[in-house]
């Protein structure tokens, strides 16, 4: 059974309220008029809002009622007002509507720093939406405007709220970088509630990356805080990210008892999303109990209060759960139903478009940072120009010559890349395979075998992002690579009736999460291996993957027992076999070539040999790669 626990971060907003209770005459403003009661009753509303939402909304929409449209400062004040008092009624959809109206106003104002808060909240709830592009664009918007204020506070929370975002796609030592930068500005304001929230936030981090008993340390430390500050509903949070780290480390009983702890807070304070997150783990645990019926339960729980909130991340995660135990149950026909729903969900959150543009985010935040710099040495560089023109003369020509020159050549490189990836990735996935898969799942259909359709859907589905994942990155884990040669060969012999016996051997003395490769390296040669070495026709066809560190290399080595390259080679006489074998190794090696320039110390080295040369049948092939480690 799938395992997912329920990693409980802590989204920040910009803005400070405090929490009081209030008697209905201290709303009377009858005294004030103009501008005066205006900024009375938005003083008074962001007072009230955490403990009385519905009165800062009636303040809200009171103060719509009294400014026109020209009054841009307080109309966008008012809409504020109304999006704060939403959020705390945990009506997220109505809140985004009305920062994004407080937005339009205040734009046309000095007022920079409700603007910033504008912004955060607007990446807040866009956060809780599952939109990360928006999210994380908004929260770049929002920094801008607290550097030019110097508002160290905005700053911290704005860089804790991307780090959550850049998490959402296991960018942990960016995630790390942001945590550390907003706890260091949280240690100089001397902000203990959020350093206690940086912990916790921390502790996330550690138990995402596998550091189990490092992320428990910092959620006892988190807890501690939290139970001095009395904070329930931080203390609720880190029960149940406590809860999590025991059903990871199979203590259910812990986990059980931290789970229902945090439902209880949670529902003492009516506290929506962290209910839905709550549920969704002890879902999880009787899943993994086996107790099916009571972890239905708890999900329809969750899909149930997340209908008020909606939280589509969670919605996705909640779907694949019932699918899980659905499938355990043996329910094909609603793990077929909850699957397709799945799917749905997870397509719109997890496109590639809207990944390359969070890459594209990503990067620009990080280098719009130095623009300044290298536009202040322009000008100096313009300065010189002048003061020594007729050196410079000389020089500007021939830096103009060689810029084009560079540029026109950078030019054709990247377009030389671009190709040799659309390239590479074709191969990796070619449209035959895919075909193949597709074809795979009808033949089950059709001869009513809905469970092994169910099965090959999802683990084709699965492959598929993996694929799509890996191949933006230029070196993975030994760990992940093998993760993905169990999804490719898996499949490949599900097409073929499982005939071909494989085997993945890793050698002890690697750390299979920390030596880091170029991905998907062998799968051209292990795609040859079925379609054209007849591996099929065998009775023991076989296929050998094996990792073994030589030295200060590791040695990637793929062997078959078909019929061998020379054999195809003579023997066989269809344009297509010679075309794609060829093909295959061609673009190998043009990408060992593109790696091997990039990386001038650390080369890559490739064998393809046949293996008659060693009294046996097939072929072998062999990566001799640098030992490299993830820091």
């Amino acid at each position: 059974m799938y395992i997912r626990c329920i990693l409980l971060a802590l989204f920040l907003t910009s803005f400070f309220t405090a929490s009081f209770s209030l008697s209905s005459d201290e709303f009377s403003f009858s005294n004030l008029e103009g501008d005066e009661k205006l900024d009375a009753m938005y003083n008074k509303a962001l007072e009230v809002v955490v403990s009385n939402p519905y009165v800062a909304d009636s303040i809200g929409h009171e103060m719509l009622e009294m400014v026109d449209d020209k009054q841009f400062g307080y109309k966008g004040l008012a809409y504020f007002v109304c999006g704060e008092a939403h959020y705390y009624k945990e009506q997220y959809d109505l809140a985004l509507e009305r920062y994004q109206d407080a937005e339009k106003f205040l734009k046309f104002t000095d007022d920079t720093a409700r603007l910033a808060a504008t912004y955060s909240n607007i990446g807040l709830i866009n956060l809780y939406k599952a939109d990360y592009k928006t999210s994380l664009m908004y929260y770049e918007k929002s920094y801008d405007l607290e550097m030019q204020l110097n508002d160290s506070v905005g700053m911290a929370q704005t860089l804790q709220n991307m780090g959550l975002i850049v998490g959402k796609w296991d960018k942990f030592e960016l995630q790390s970088s942001y945590y550390k930068k907003a706890l260091a500005l949280y240690k100089k304001l001397g902000e203990h509630r959020s350093i206690a929230d940086m912990a916790l936030n921390l502790g996330v981090t550690y138990v995402a990356q596998d550091e189990l008993k490092e992320g428990f340390k910092y959620y006892q430390e988190a807890l501690e805080f939290y139970q001095q500050l009395n904070d329930s509903n931080r203390i609720a949070s880190v029960y149940n990210n406590m809860a999590c780290y025991y059903t990871r480390v199979q203590k259910f009983d812990d986990a059980e008892k931290y789970f229902n702890n945090s439902i209880d807070i949670f529902s003492r304070i009516n506290k929506k999303s962290g209910l839905i997150s709550a549920y969704t783990g002890l879902g999880d645990l009787f899943a993994e109990k086996g107790n099916y019926q009571a972890a239905i339960e708890m999900y329809k729980k969750c899909e149930e209060v997340n209908k008020e909130v909606g939280l589509l991340g969670t919605q996705g995660e909640n779907l694949y759960s019932l699918y899980e135990t659905y499938k355990g149950m043996g329910d094909t026909e609603n793990a077929l139903r909850v699957f397709e729903q799945y799917h749905q969900i997870v397509d719109s959150i997890y496109s590639m478009e809207q990944f390359d543009k969070i890459l594209e985010l990503e990067n620009k935040y990080i280098l719009q940072r130095s623009q300044g710099q290298v536009t202040e040495l322009r000008a100096k560089n313009r300065l010189y120009t002048i003061v020594f023109l007729s050196i410079a003369f000389f020089v500007i020509f021939g830096g103009v010559v060689v810029y084009f020159y560079s540029r026109d050549k950078g030019m054709k490189e990247k377009q030389r890349l671009l190709s040799l990836e659309q390239k590479v990735l074709r191969t990796q996935m070619n449209p035959h395979f895919i075909f193949n898969s597709l074809s795979a799942i009808q033949c089950y259909v059709l001869e009513n075998k809905t469970m092994d359709a169910v099965d090959f859907l999802a683990d084709f589905a699965s492959l598929m992002r993996m694929v799509l994942h890996y191949s933006q990155e230029e070196f993975i884990s030994l760990e992940q690579e093998r993760e993905i040669l169990d999804f490719y060969i898996d499949l490949q012999n599900k097409r073929f009736g499982d005939k071909v016996k494989y085997q993945i051997v890793i050698d002890e003395k690697l750390e299979k999460s920390k030596v880091k490769i170029p991905p998907m390296l062998a799968q051209p040669f292990i795609e040859n291996s079925f379609e054209h070495g007849e591996l099929c026709k065998r009775e023991d066809g076989h296929i050998l993957v094996r990792f073994e560190k030589k030295g200060k290399n590791l040695s990637y080595q793929i062997e078959d027992n078909g019929i061998g390259i020379l054999s195809t080679r003579k023997g066989s006489n269809s344009p297509t076999t010679k075309k794609h074998k060829s093909l295959a190794l061609k673009i190998t090696k043009e990408r060992l070539k593109l790696i091997n320039k990039n990386h001038l110390a650390n080369r890559v080295d490739l064998l393809v040999e046949d293996r008659s040369k060693y009294g046996t049948n097939g072929t072998r092939v062999e990566f001799t790669i640098p030992l490299r480690e993830l820091k």
